[in-house]
């Protein structure tokens, strides 16, 4: 019988600058491993200070990153979405600019953003606005739009 496979925690730290210090829970206490500006690439320095501290390899059933709620938003807010992944993609630049409301996705480490017009989608941090000036006519559309939605 092989021994079990190591069961590792890591952790994000949201820093100040909004950037993210990733650490890991190594035999000798938590360790900054890593930071990066993007969510997107956050798994990367946490599966290779795994492997450093663990001196083995670690794959995503043995690795748990968690990504707590950033202290800039609250869940249900309001935001804009400032930049997109590709901004050569129409579908995706449609949306830079518009109101939109995000609910926090832990699991995902990233927004649940419902915008008006296009549907709801996954954000990471980095491109929200999280302090947009909000009139009451997008608030009044954002309403119409969900309830469309709902109704269709």
């Amino acid at each position: 019988m092989s021994d079990p496979k190591t069961q590792v925690r890591a952790r994000v730290r949201h820093e100040p600058d909004r950037s993210y210090a990733v650490l890991v829970e190594g035999p000798d206490g938590e360790v900054e491993v890593g930071r990066t500006g993007r969510t997107a690439d956050l798994w990367a320095p946490a599966q290779a200070g795994a492997a450093r501290l663990f001196g083995e390899s670690l794959g995503a059933d043995n690795l748990t990153l968690h990504v707590p709620l950033p202290p800039y938003g609250q869940d249900g807010q309001w935001v804009r979405i400032i930049a997109v992944e590709n901004t050569d993609d129409p579908w995706e630049s449609a949306d830079i600019g518009v109101l939109a409301q995000a609910h926090w996705f832990g699991h995902e480490g990233a927004w649940f953003v419902t915008v008006t017009g296009t549907g709801t989608g996954i954000v990471p941090s980095e491109h929200l606005d999280f302090e947009p000036v909000v009139t009451e006519e997008q608030v009044a559309a954002f309403h119409t739009y969900i309830a469309g939605a709902a109704a269709g």
